[in-house]
C-alpha cells in the first residue's frame, strides 16, 4: 500500500468552468424525455447476459436487441436511460488509442431514448434539437446533421424525410445537412434483421482543434466525418424501419422503431467550454478535463507528485488519461461481475489494469501498487447513478491491488525476456524482432505496443507487423472463443407471442399441461405457446422432460431462451414432424427437477449461511445449479478453514432439519429492494420480481424453481472449496442421494486406507502423519546423496575436460540424467573461476534434455553464446528451444538424430571458441 505523499509545493488538480456538471446534464437528459413520457429505465449490466456474441454491453440498445427482434414485447413503448458501455475493439476503439485523444475511451456512458412502434422521425429529430440547443444550450450555428443519402445495393434512395425535417425543425440550413452513405449513415444489427437509415449530429469545435498537420491552418480542410478531430459527433439517430432477409432483400418492419444513443462525456465536456466557444475565445476540449475525471486525477496526482494540467508534459498527459479512462472502466465491469483473468473479458480487464499500472510506473515513476487507490474516487463520481461501484469497493480494492502487485512481479522477467530476445535477433544480423514473441511481452506481460517499439528501437530493431497481427488474431480467438452459433435461425422468432411459463406454485397441474405448438424450428426446437419447463437463466440449467399427444412423442433435453420465447430442444421419438398435432401435453422429467430444486434451495441458504459465517462481504459472483450438484462463487480474501467449513455445513443443515417453509411472491423491484431483499450484482431484471423467502431469514430475488420446504432438501455436503481468482472462492456442494453417496464413499476410503496400514480408523491420522514425517527424513538424506553425487561428479568430469584456449570445455551425454539433474550439474561445473562452457545431454528412455551452459563472464565477453549450440541442435532433430548466452535448454523424443545433434553442437561450440 501507498500513502498519500506530501504535496507541499504542488499545485492543487486544475479545476475547468462548466456550466452544469455531470449530474445535472444527466438528470436533465432523464428529465427532458421523462417529461415526453420516456419510462426511465436502469442501465442494464455491462457484462451481457444471455448473449454470447458480446464480450462487453457496447451500445444502448443491447438490452432491447431482443425487442427490436420481435422476441420480446417492451413493457413500455418510450424509454430512456444511460447505459454503460466497454468498447475495446473496433472502428476508434483500439486500446491503445486511448488516451491518445481527448474523446475515445474504453469505459463511457451512452445516453439514448427509445420508441418501440410509437414515435419515428419527426419527434427524434424535433427533440434531439430541442434537447441540445434549448436545454444544454449549444450554439445552433456550430451543428450539423447527417443523413442517409441512399445505395443502390440496397435498393434504397436517400432518406430525404429526414433531411427535411432537419430543414422543419431545427435552424439548420440545407448546406447543413449532409448525405453520406451505407457506411456512415445506415444501421444493421448483423447480415440479416432489423436495420434503417441514421441521421447524426455534429459539432464544429473550430479550425483551433484539428489534429491534422496536413491541413490547412485555416480549417478549409477539415470536413464532417472526416480525418480530424474538429467535428464531433454528438448523437446519432437510428430509424429502424426495415428487416434485411438472408436473400439481401429488404422488407418493411411491421412497426418502425426510434433508437438514439449520445456519448455522456462528450457532452459534458462541450458544456464545460460553452462560454469560450459562444464568445469565440480559445479554449482546450478534452473529455479528460470535467468532473467525470478531475477527482480522479487529483488522487493521482497526490500519489505521484505530478500535477495535471492540460498542457502538460505530453507523456505524463497520455499516462493521465490512460490511467484516469481504464481506472473507470475496471470498477465498473467489476462491480457488475466480471474479474481479471486469462481468459474472455477477464483478459481484457487484465491488459486495462496491466497499462494503467505499466503507465504509472513507466511515465510517472510510481513503483507501488496504486491503482486500488483510485477506486474510491470513481465510486464518488458514479455514487449517484451507479452506487454498485461503492457497495463492491473494499472487494475491487482488494482484487485490483492483488493483481497490479502480481504484474509488477512480471515487469522484470518481461523486460529479461525482451532483453534476451533483442540479443538473439541482433547477433544473428537481424533487424526485425519476431511478432509473436514481441505480442506475448504485450498480452502477457502487460507492456504497452509503444514500450515494446521504444525498446526495440534503441536496440536498432523493429516488431514484424504481419507476425504481431497473427499473433493478435490467435489470442483475440482463443481468449473470446468460438461464438455459440444457434441451431435455428433467429429470424424465425420474430413476430412470435412470448411464451407463458407457469410455476408450479401457480398452478397444481403445472406438470400435465396441455398446450399448442406455436412453431418447429428446423427439427431440434419446439416453441409451445404455455410450457411448465424452465429455461435455463440465473444459473440453473434448463429443463428435461417430453412433449406428447396421441402418436407424438419429443423427448426434450434442454430448454433455452430467446427474448421471453422459450426453445424446447430436443429430437423426436414417435410421430411426423410434418404433421405436428394441435395441442400436446407438456411434462417435465420430475426427479430431475426436484433434484434442481433441492439444490437451488440449497444455494440460497449457503448464500445465508456464508454471510453469518464470514461476514456480509461474502456475496455471489456466479453459481451453477444442476440436478447432481451446486456451484456457488463467492467473495472473500482467503480460503476457508476447516472449521468454518463445517460449521457452514452444520448451519445449513440445521434449517433443512427444520423444516422451514419457503414462501413466494411478486413484488415491484424497487420495493422489494427497500425491504431489504437480496439482488444479484450484475444481474438485470424487470420492474416485477419474484422474491423468495425462507422463514425470516433469507430473502433473495429469483426466477428459479424450489422447493416448498427446506426439509425437502435432505442432507447438505460441501465436496470442495477451492480459489477461482483473487478474492473469489467456490464451493462444490450436493444434496439428497448425492450428497449421501459422497458420505459412504469417503467412508469406504477410509476403510481401504485402514485395512492397507493394518490400524483401524482412529489411528489413521497418526499414521499418516509419522509416514510423513519418515518421507521427508529420507528426501533429507536422499538430497545430501545427490549433492554429494553431483559434487563427485563435478571432480570426476573436471579431469575431462578439455581445454581451448584456457576455456574448460565439456560434451557429455549422461545416461538417465533428467533435466533437473542436469541444471544442478551444470551449475556445479561452472561454479569455479575457471572460464567454462559445455553441453549436457540426458536421456531416459525416449525422451532426451539437453542444457547448455557457460560461466556468466565468458558470455558477457562475446566469446560463446549457449542459445546457437541448442538452436544448432534443434534445427537437425525438429524440436524448439532458447535461452540465454550463459544458460539455453532444447529438448525432445527420440533418439535417432542424438549424435548427429551432438557432434553439431561440438562444432558450433568450437567455433565460437575459435572466432
Amino acid at each position: 500500500m501507498i500513502g498519500r505523499p506530501s504535496l507541499t509545493g504542488q499545485e492543487p488538480c486544475p479545476s475547468f468552468t462548466s456550466m452544469r456538471g455531470s449530474r445535472r446534464i444527466r438528470a436533465d437528459f432523464l428529465t427532458f424525455f421523462e417529461e415526453r413520457d420516456h419510462h426511465i429505465v436502469p442501465s442494464a449490466p455491462v457484462i451481457p447476459h444471455g448473449d454470447p456474441t458480446l464480450l462487453f454491453t457496447n451500445a444502448g440498445m443491447n438490452q432491447f436487441k431482443d425487442v427490436f427482434l420481435g422476441t420480446r414485447q417492451p413493457e413500455h413503448v418510450r424509454v430512456a436511460d444511460t447505459q454503460k458501455c466497454i468498447r475495446v475493439s473496433g472502428k476508434h476503439n483500439d486500446l491503445e488509442e486511448v488516451g491518445r485523444d481527448s474523446y475515445h475511451h474504453t469505459f463511457f456512458e451512452m445516453l439514448g431514448n427509445w420508441s418501440f412502434g410509437d414515435y419515428f422521425k419527426t419527434e427524434a429529430i424535433e427533440w434531439a434539437w430541442t434537447f441540445l440547443v434549448d436545454i444544454v444550450g449549444l450554439p445552433p450555428d456550430r451543428l450539423w446533421a447527417t443523413v442517409f443519402g441512399g445505395d443502390g445495393d440496397l435498393g434504397l434512395p436517400s432518406d430525404e424525410e429526414a433531411r427535411g425535417l432537419w430543414h422543419e425543425k431545427s435552424s439548420l440550413p440545407h448546406d447543413r445537412v449532409l448525405r453520406f452513405g451505407r457506411k456512415d449513415n445506415f444501421w444493421e444489427m448483423g447480415p440479416t434483421g432489423p436495420c434503417g437509415p441514421c441521421s447524426e449530429i455534429h459539432i464544429d469545435l473550430g479550425p483551433r482543434t484539428c489534429d491534422n498537420p496536413s491541413h490547412a491552418s485555416d480549417g478549409s480542410d477539415c470536413r464532417v466525418n472526416g480525418d480530424c478531430s474538429r467535428f464531433i459527433e454528438i448523437w446519432n439517430l437510428v430509424f429502424i424501419q426495415h428487416n434485411h432477409l438472408a436473400d439481401g432483400r429488404l422488407e418493411p418492419l411491421p412497426a418502425r422503431h426510434v433508437d438514439t444513443g449520445m456519448g455522456f462525456e462528450r457532452l459534458v465536456a462541450l458544456d464545460a467550454v460553452l462560454e469560450p466557444m459562444k464568445r469565440g475565445e480559445p479554449y482546450t476540449f478534452s473529455n479528460y478535463n470535467t468532473d467525470l475525471f478531475l477527482p480522479i486525477f487529483e488522487q493521482l496526482s497526490s500519489i505521484c507528485g505530478v500535477t495535471y494540467a492540460p498542457d502538460m508534459d505530453p507523456r505524463q498527459l497520455t499516462a493521465f488519461r490512460v490511467i484516469g479512462d481504464h481506472v473507470r472502466a475496471l470498477p465498473i465491469a467489476m462491480a457488475d461481475g466480471a474479474m481479471p483473468d486469462r481468459k474472455g473479458r477477464g483478459s481484457v480487464l487484465r491488459s486495462l489494469l496491466r497499462r494503467a499500472a505499466r503507465f504509472g510506473r513507466q511515465v510517472l515513476e510510481i513503483r507501488e501498487p496504486f491503482v486500488h487507490l483510485l477506486v474510491p474516487r470513481v465510486a464518488d463520481v458514479f455514487s449517484d447513478v451507479f452506487p454498485e461501484v461503492g457497495q463492491r469497493m473494499e472487494h475491487i480494492s482488494l482484487v485490483l491491488e492483488a493483481e497490479e502487485e502480481s504484474f509488477n512481479r512480471t515487469i522484470d522477467r518481461g523486460i529479461e525476456r525482451f532483453t534476451s530476445l533483442a540479443s538473439t535477433v541482433t547477433q544473428d544480423g537481424g533487424k526485425t524482432l519476431d511478432g509473436h514473441e514481441s505480442y506475448r511481452l504485450y498480452h502477457q506481460d502487460g507492456f504497452p505496443r509503444d514500450l515494446i517499439d521504444q525498446m526495440a528501437a534503441e536496440h536498432g530493431l523493429r516488431v514484424d507487423e504481419e507476425d504481431w497481427t497473427r499473433a493478435e488474431e490467435e489470442h483475440r480467438k482463443a481468449s473470446e472463443g468460438r461464438p455459440e452459433q444457434p441451431r435455428y435461425d433467429q429470424n424465425d422468432l420474430e413476430g412470435l407471442p412470448a411464451t407463458t411459463f407457469v410455476y408450479p406454485d401457480e398452478d397444481a397441474s403445472w406438470n400435465n399441461m396441455e398446450a399448442r405448438i406455436v412453431k418447429l424450428l428446423g427439427t431440434e426446437v419446439l416453441v409451445l405457446d404455455r410450457t411448465p419447463f424452465y429455461a435455463e437463466a440465473g444459473g440453473q440449467v434448463g429443463d428435461a422432460g417430453t412433449i406428447e399427444s396421441e402418436g407424438f412423442r419429443f423427448a426434450v433435453t434442454d430448454t433455452v431462451k430467446s427474448g421471453a420465447i422459450v426453445l424446447h430442444f430436443g429430437h423426436l421419438e414417435e410421430g411426423d414432424l410434418s404433421s405436428l398435432p394441435p395441442t400436446v401435453t407438456a411434462r417435465v422429467e420430475s426427479r430431475r427437477r426436484s433434484e434442481i430444486a433441492a439444490h437451488h434451495t440449497a444455494t440460497h441458504l449457503l448464500h445465508w449461511a456464508l454471510r453469518r459465517v464470514l461476514g456480509d462481504h461474502a456475496t455471489q459472483q456466479g453459481s451453477l445449479v444442476a440436478p447432481d450438484h451446486l456451484r456457488f462463487d463467492f467473495t472473500h480474501p482467503k480460503a476457508m478453514t476447516q472449521g468454518q467449513i463445517e460449521e457452514v455445513e452444520r448451519r445449513v443443515n440445521r434449517r433443512i432439519a427444520r423444516d422451514v417453509s419457503l414462501s413466494i411472491a411478486w413484488d415491484d423491484l424497487e420495493s422489494a429492494k427497500s425491504r431489504g431483499v437480496t439482488a444479484l450484482f450484475g444481474e438485470k431484471y424487470d420492474e416485477r420480481v419474484r422474491v423468495v423467502s425462507i422463514g425470516d431469514f433469507s430473502s433473495e430475488l429469483c426466477g428459479g424453481t424450489h422447493c416448498s420446504r427446506t426439509g425437502q432438501i435432505g442432507y447438505f455436503r460441501i465436496a470442495s472449496e477451492s480459489a477461482v481468482q483473487v478474492g473469489v472462492r467456490r464451493i462444490i456442494a450436493r444434496t439428497r442421494r448425492w450428497a449421501v453417496e459422497d458420505a459412504l464413499e469417503d467412508r469406504r476410503r477410509l476403510q481401504r486406507a485402514s485395512r492397507a496400514l493394518s490400524i483401524g480408523p482412529e489411528d489413521l491420522v497418526a499414521r499418516v502423519e509419522a509416514l510423513r514425517d519418515q518421507v521427508k527424513e529420507l528426501k533429507k538424506k536422499g538430497a545430501e546423496v545427490e549433492r554429494l553425487t553431483i559434487s563427485e561428479k563435478r571432480r570426476e568430469m573436471i579431469e575431462s575436460f578439455e581445454d581451448i584456449g584456457g576455456v574448460k570445455v565439456l560434451v557429455d551425454v549422461l545416461e538417465g540424467a533428467d533435466r533437473k539433474q542436469l541444471g544442478d550439474l551444470a551449475d556445479a561445473l561452472r561454479s569455479g573461476k575457471e572460464p567454462v562452457v559445455g553441453v549436457l545431454v540426458g536421456t531416459t528412455g525416449e525422451t532426451v534434455a539437453v542444457l547448455a551452459f557457460a560461466t556468466k563472464k565468458l558470455a558477457k565477453a562475446g566469446k560463446v553464446d549457449a542459445s546457437k549450440i541448442v538452436k544448432a541442435m534443434a534445427e537437425i532433430t525438429g524440436a524448439r528451444g532458447g535461452g540465454r548466452p550463459d544458460f539455453a535448454q532444447t529438448g525432445w523424443k527420440g533418439r535417432e538424430k542424438l549424435d548427429e545433434a551432438v557432434t553439431a553442437a561440438r562444432d558450433v561450440l568450437h567455433a565460437q571458441l575459435a572466432g
